[in-house]
């Protein structure tokens, strides 16, 4: 028994050491993060030392060194320490479940230990690597060298003990599910009616308004402009001018030195392109302008009847281009006036109408156009079948399902930006109003932030990174590049003590969605979440507890005007995002407190005129 009790107490002892063994080697692995190559799988190798340092070196000209990864799950940077011989210049290629990572040759030849991140340029960095997953590193001699490898390293991307890591808080905003009145998309609605969500006004502007004669020039259609467009910009609205000649039921628009109904004449095609380089003088940097319909040719302006000769056609089209570098121009039909050469975009004046759907068509013929022009236009209830599509009236459009929903699917399938008429909708019916915000939220851009991450502690004259994550619910791309604006607020009266605009950055290019899915209400092709990373420089500002806040500026004046699609928002136009401390550290970063965005009418930008 005695024996039995001994040879039992061996094997516990034995058990026990080689446990020991087990969890040290586990232990240190996890610790250090580290695989020494002489506990790999090897093939070609045999294991030296050499003060204190145990490696593995080539036996033959090739070799391999193959482990399981043993360590949670993650992303990781990789780094390698293996000797630069002399003799020799080694090539060394990493694995990872067979698929090449890194190649790298043990460069130097001074016979000294080195590490494969001392070649910045190639070190693996964050690479996803799951437990279990097999690591092979294979080696190739050269010229007698015996390729010594001494451990493969591990460490956590951006692991959260990092100091860097510890000095940053990343905030997580609440996407804003309402409708936003923003500038530049939405209902376009009559300036008289106080509307809800329009930031957009049709102005229709006969010619001999602007010009009655040759001798007439800009100075008289900014004045006439300007008595249309008294205070426009304290509504943060904007115009879409079109320019017409006949208008059935209103008095001529013909200059009195020219033929009433003269579409075709030389004398026609000399003014028309002088009354376009005098639109592009007044126009092309007014603040107070959105878009430019073309207009001009046919009733209404509607580019239609009565017609004009092609090469008058080709002549407007490129004064259009010319005069407008600035504003972006719209034509009333795809295919037409060289849009196939010139970035013209579109406002179809029956949008949506059940005898007229060939000219959605027509848009889709032309995409993706609207990844870098406007389309619009108004809905017609004065016309066909107008009661299949899109009912007999705004309240009916946006109060029926077979009627809104169809609308919706043709705003997000055509990437509408704005349309008029349907605006006219009865503002006291709450179902109305209920449809109409479906509609508004549909139409155009919707800025969702999802992501901010940002310094806990700002120290003055140090760079510091901001970064978010935003993505384009929306149909449309906004189409003119306004700036971002990073700022730091007072916590009293929420007002900017520093501001900075973000370097290189085109808010132009958030896109949203393409190849839209009636049956599903989604894009086949989902909006893309953009990453944005900025450096900027404090300095001028007391230390102290601050809200850091972001907007999107309208050049003229450089005030908040557009807003993001996040619940984080102070009236007048900024989004508190967190706390930071300047030269001093705080305990809490969020931010409370927040105004509603759809009930702050406090925004407004800058006349410019030049």
């Amino acid at each position: 028994m005695k024996r039995n009790w001994i040879r039992k107490s061996r094997v516990n002892y034995v058990f026990l050491i080689a446990l020991f063994v087990f969890v040290s080697l586990n232990i240190a692995f996890a610790a250090e993060k580290r695989v020494q190559a002489e506990l790999m799988k090897l093939t070609n190798y045999q294991v030296g030392s050499s003060e204190n340092t145990t490696f593995i070196k080539l036996t033959g000209s090739t070799g391999t060194a193959t482990f399981n990864f043993n360590l949670p799950s993650g992303r990781y940077d990789i780094d390698a320490r293996y000797l630069a011989e002399k003799i020799g210049q080694n090539t060394y290629t990493m694995y990872l479940n067979g698929v090449q990572i890194i190649s790298w040759l043990g460069k130097n030849r001074d016979e000294q230990w080195h590490f494969l991140s001392e070649q910045k340029w190639h070190s693996p960095k964050n690479i996803g690597i799951n437990s279990g997953d097999e690591i092979r590193i294979e080696t190739l001699s050269g010229t007698g060298s015996l390729a010594i490898l001494d451990y493969i390293e591990f460490t956590e991307t951006n692991k959260a003990n990092s100091t860097t890591r510890q000095n940053v808080i990343t905030v997580y905003p609440e996407e804003y599910d309402h409708a936003i009145r923003n500038p530049l998309m939405g209902f376009r609605a009559s300036l008289v009616k106080g509307h809800e969500y329009s930031t957009l006004s049709k102005t229709y502007i006969a010619w001999n308004e602007l010009e009655n004669s040759v001798s007439d020039g800009v100075d008289k259609i900014m004045k006439v402009c300007d008595a249309k467009w008294l205070g426009i910009e304290k509504q943060n609205t904007k115009f879409i001018p079109r320019v017409y000649l006949s208008y059935p039921r209103k008095a001529s628009g013909w200059p009195a030195d020219m033929t009433d109904g003269d579409f075709t004449s030389d004398q026609f095609k000399l003014r028309v392109i002088a009354l376009i380089k005098k639109l592009g003088k007044a126009w092309d940097n007014d603040s107070r302008v959105a878009f430019v319909e073309m207009g001009l040719i046919g009733e209404w302006g509607e580019m239609e009847f009565p017609n004009t000769r092609d090469d008058i056609k080709e002549a407007i089209a490129a004064q259009f281009a010319a005069s407008f570098q600035n504003k972006l121009v719209m034509i009333r039909w795809p295919n037409t006036y060289n849009d196939d050469i010139y970035n013209f975009g579109y406002y179809w004046d029956s949008w949506g109408h059940h005898d007229q759907q060939y000219y959605g068509f027509q848009l889709k013929n032309v995409s993706p156009k609207w990844k870098t022009t406007v389309i619009g236009g108004e809905t017609a209830y004065d016309w066909g079948n107008r009661l299949i599509q899109p009912g007999k009236g705004p309240d009916e459009t946006l109060l029926k399902p077979v009627h809104r929903d169809f609308m919706v699917d043709q705003i997000r399938s055509l990437h509408g930006n704005h349309i008029g008429w349907i605006a006219n909708y009865d503002h006291n019916n709450e179902s109305v109003r209920a449809g109409a915000e479906i509609i508004q939220k549909a139409m155009g851009y919707q800025f969702v932030i999802s992501e901010v991450t940002y310094p806990k502690r700002i120290e003055s004259d140090t760079e510091f990174m901001v970064s978010f994550k935003v993505k384009n619910t929306g149909s449309t791309p906004f189409y003119y590049n306004w700036p971002v604006e990073v700022s730091l607020l007072d916590p009293k009266t929420k007002q900017p003590v520093w501001k900075q605009t973000c370097n290189n950055l085109d808010i132009r290019t958030w896109m949203p969605g393409d190849k839209w899915v009636d049956s599903t209400d989604t894009y086949t092709i989902p909006a893309e979440i953009n990453s944005v990373n900025q450096l900027f420089l404090l300095s001028g500002v007391p230390s102290g507890e601050y809200i850091l806040a972001f907007a999107i500026l309208d050049p003229a004046g450089n005030r908040p005007c557009a807003r993001f699609a996040i619940k984080n928002y102070y009236n007048g136009g900024r989004h508190p995002i967190g706390k930071v401390g300047v030269n001093q550290k705080i305990e809490s970063f969020a931010v409370s407190g927040f105004d509603d965005i759809q009930s702050d009418k406090s925004l407004y930008y800058d006349k410019v005129v030049k």
